[in-house]
């Protein structure tokens, strides 16, 4: 049976002492002395053995291992007869291993000391040098780092902790809504991405871990992915493509084999204007009748934005206006180059007239309805609005049975129509921006021109001033003389001084007449005298506004607004002001101008979208976003040199079967579409992107935070009050 103590028999063997502090100087050789060194380190061997008495006699207790019992025997007064020189006595090792310890320790202690306390503590506590970005913004530890209350062995795992770290990232870097989950993205969103992704190969499917049960990981913090205090030059953005597969769990051998095929990349939304490149490649640019020659290459319309990756269209002037300037300023048209704004309508006066009512005077022969703009400014006033709603759909140019309600309308809606008239002759455009009720109607007066309308007031209802004075104030209006023929030529009216003296001499419709004054006589019909022989004939009125502007048409007693050219300020003030707004009136204005063979064809290349419960009008081509990042990002003029003489082809192919125009017209969804051009394909990109060529890395391609990334802040330094001078 093997021993767990030591031996107590005398003479079997040393007894070790491994606590003492010294051990005897032979102890190397094998031979240590039964005494041992003392606490101090002194020697005290005198002989070889300690003799003991049995009785009345001494007896040798030598050790076996060095010969047992000598011969010599003890001295008679008990002392060993075997004398041994003293040694010099050596540390034991567990000696030596504490006073290294102890030195360690105060090692330590001191540089604690000298790091907290000296003056070199910066250099000494800083764990490394900041990238040169973070350089600018950190003064203090405590910008970048959570202070400990108290020590804790849980505080580094904490998920609080974590969360308190990023806060502090998140005061200068503001990364959207969603910062703290993976990509920006939402978690109900991560959802449907892991919901959607199909099985891969390997048991794990391609999906993010943060979207497999409960969401996005509460305790990533920024500096798993972001190490700081490695160098001024370090990147702190880059990442492997380990750390991508850490969610990503379907790891491939690269870009070529095992990355998914694109699926529609990057057509995402139908284009922001209506241009079929398939018909203008195909039929428009070649045709002889064409009146410039079509673009020889993609670059002729496309410029890359100013960081090199998305392509944009350039400017109206540079691209369209070659071919389609001439349409939007109404060359070749048919029909009227201008809008009509407001008309004189076609009221049935003699109903009217025999049923009672004062009328004054009304051309006799006019055309058409209400305008649509006429009806918004009308229904800016409370009597107007009333008399509409009494009327409902009942045609004005026939009263014959109408009700007795609906005669007493018709007659005040004239009345309306006459103050508005003479409220545009007197007070010009701040009439249209009272009767819109909007901040923002300015754009749509057009510069209405007073002017135009006084002298249309003057030629066609000489007496209107007069009788909306007189109808306010209350007083009865004469019936008007018989209605004669329409003159022959209106515009030809002769001038203010040549009309009856019946016409106010001011414009102050709210100026009390003298109390003598006598009511206004009836005016008889005005026939313009027919100018002179040798008078210069006058060209159309709308060719005198050949760029734009107000002008009257007196055949059909009409106020128009031609436009003036691309990107007319007044069709694009009442196509922003209507397409939102539900009011049959707004519509109305909306589909007038949105016809395609309407003055200016706006809308025969811009679109509508409804997104976000809000329609608006794109005025513009797209132009990347400012401050938002995509998941994948390219970069044309990286690309520029590869394309070979293919040019844009060599990725771009036009997709000729598909049917472009039905993504637009009455659809209003930019997600439905068909595309002009064939989705990319993954082998085109892969031919390239190997390791030995261009590369395959996760984030050559793909970015990690996405969505709106507002511009870096930085708060005010605080920087702690100088030390004085030790």
């Amino acid at each position: 049976m093997r021993r767990l103590l030591q031996s107590i028999i005398h003479n079997r063997k040393t007894y070790d002492r491994p606590q003492d502090e010294w051990t005897c100087g032979r102890a190397a050789e094998g031979c240590p002395c039964i005494y041992g060194p003392g606490p101090k380190g002194e020697c005290r061997a005198t002989g070889q053995c300690l003799p003991a008495k049995k009785g009345d006699r001494w007896v040798c207790t030598r050790l076996i291992s060095l010969g047992a019992a000598c011969e010599t025997g003890p001295r008679p007064d008990g002392t060993c007869g075997c004398p041994v020189p003293p040694c010099q006595p050596q540390r034991s090792l567990r000696a030596q291993r504490g006073r290294l310890a102890g030195l360690t320790v105060c090692l330590a202690l001191g540089l604690v000391l000298l790091a907290v306390w000296g003056r070199t503590r910066e250099a000494w506590s800083s764990p490394g040098p900041l990238t040169s970005q973070h350089t600018a913004s950190a003064h203090r530890c405590t910008d970048c780092h959570v202070e400990s209350p108290a020590f804790s062995l849980a505080a580094p795992l904490s998920s609080a902790r974590i969360k308190q770290h990023n806060q502090l990232c998140l005061k200068c870097h503001d990364l959207g809504p969603h910062s703290d989950s993976p990509h920006g993205v939402s978690a109900s969103e991560l959802l449907d991405i892991a919901r959607t992704q199909a099985p891969s190969a390997t048991s794990r499917p391609f999906a993010l871990a943060a979207a497999h049960a409960a969401g996005p990981p509460a305790d990533l913090a920024c500096a798993t992915c972001h190490r700081e205090h490695r160098g001024a030059d370090r990147d702190l953005a880059h990442l492997t493509d380990r750390q991508c597969q850490v969610c990503h769990q379907a790891p491939f051998a690269g870009f070529a084999a095992g990355h998914p095929e694109f699926a529609g990349y990057p057509y995402s939304r139908r284009t922001r204007l209506q241009f079929d490149h398939v018909a203008h490649f195909q039929k428009h640019f070649s045709d002889v009748r064409a009146p410039a020659p079509g673009p020889t290459s993609c670059a002729q319309c496309h410029e890359p934005a100013a960081d090199g990756r998305q392509m944009l269209v350039r400017g109206f002037a540079q691209t369209c206006a070659a071919c389609h300037s001439g349409q939007i300023d109404g060359a070749g048209r048919a029909g009227a180059k201008g809008l009509v704004f407001f008309r004189l309508p076609d009221i049935d006066v003699a109903t009217l007239a025999a049923s009672g009512a004062a009328i004054g005077e009304w051309p006799a022969y006019c055309e058409g309805g209400l305008t649509p703009f006429m009806r918004w400014l009308l229904e800016g006033d409370d009597t107007a609005r009333a008399a509409l709603a009494t009327l409902g759909n009942l045609n004005l140019a026939d009263l014959s049975r109408a009700t007795a309600a609906q005669k007493a309308a018709a007659a005040q809606l004239l009345w309306s129509i006459k103050g508005l008239f003479a409220n545009l002759v007197t007070q010009g455009q701040p009439v249209i921006m009272h009767r819109l009720g909007a901040t923002s109607a300015a754009g749509r007066t057009g510069q209405f021109s007073a002017d135009v309308a006084l002298a249309a007031q003057r030629a066609w209802l000489p007496n209107l001033l007069t009788e909306v004075a007189a109808h306010r104030r209350g007083e009865a209006i004469p019936p008007a003389a018989p209605a004669g023929p329409r003159a022959a030529s209106p515009s030809a009216a002769p001038p203010a001084a040549t009309q009856p003296a019946t016409v106010a001499a001011d414009d102050d419709l709210l100026s009390d007449p003298a109390p003598t004054a006598p009511p206004p006589s009836p005016v008889p019909a005005v026939v313009a005298a027919p100018p002179p022989a040798t008078a210069l004939e006058l060209d159309p009125a709308e060719e005198r506004v050949a760029t734009g502007g107000w002008y009257r048409l007196d055949e059909s007693y009409t106020l128009h607004y031609r436009p003036s050219g691309h990107e007319d300020a007044f069709l694009t003030a009442w196509l922003d002001g209507t397409v939102n707004n539900p009011a049959p009136t707004a519509q109305g204005i909306f589909t007038q101008l949105a016809a395609p063979t309407a003055p200016g064809a706006c809308m025969k290349c811009h679109t509508v979208d409804r997104a976000a419960g809000a329609t608006v009008v794109n005025w513009r081509a797209a132009r990347p976003a400012a401050g938002v990042r995509p998941f994948t990002t390219f970069k044309h003029t990286a690309h520029f040199s590869l394309m070979g003489t293919q040019g844009c082809s060599t990725c771009h192919t036009l997709a000729t079967g598909a049917d472009y125009a039905r993504s637009f017209g009455a659809n209003r969804d930019p997600a439905l579409f068909l595309s002009n051009f064939a989705p990319l394909r993954k082998d085109v990109c892969a031919t390239c992107h190997q390791p030995a060529k261009a590369g395959e890395s996760c984030q050559l391609c793909h970015n990690y935070h996405t969505g709106e990334m507002v511009p870096l802040r930085l708060p005010a330094a605080e920087f702690s009050k100088p030390r004085p001078p030790r």
